[in-house]
């Protein structure tokens, strides 16, 4: 395994490497610059852009293993699979959750 370490392909994955931290930190960047208020809002928003780091991250780390000439694809492709499925039902939910929440603070404030 280590003797694959040493190929002319290291230099490419370790420019891979650098080029996926430096995305999958870039998703990072909107949750903590810009916070939401409201405790509900500030977690969905966060998990949000959590989420899509992690997906960054997964993705940027299979091409790099593909890239030393590891097989790694059933792995990573489940892994990702798995990520963006529970990626949708987040969003899904928390468009759900929000979206119940603001009308339920109209029809109290529609009340008073």
């Amino acid at each position: 395994m280590f003797e694959t370490l040493n190929t002319p392909m290291l230099t490419p994955a370790l420019i891979m490497l650098a080029v996926t931290i430096l995305f999958a930190s870039a998703f990072y960047w909107p949750a903590v610059r810009f916070p939401r208020k409201g405790k509900v809002t500030n977690f969905y928003w966060s998990g949000f852009w959590a989420y899509l780091g992690i997906i960054t991250a997964v993705a940027g780390a299979q091409v790099t293993v593909a890239i030393i000439g590891l097989q790694a694809d059933a792995f990573s492709n489940a892994v990702l699979t798995a990520l963006t499925v529970t990626f949708v039902m987040f969003v899904v939910f928390a468009w759900a959750r929000l979206a119940l929440m603001g009308l339920r603070y109209a029809a109290t404030k529609a009340a008073t």
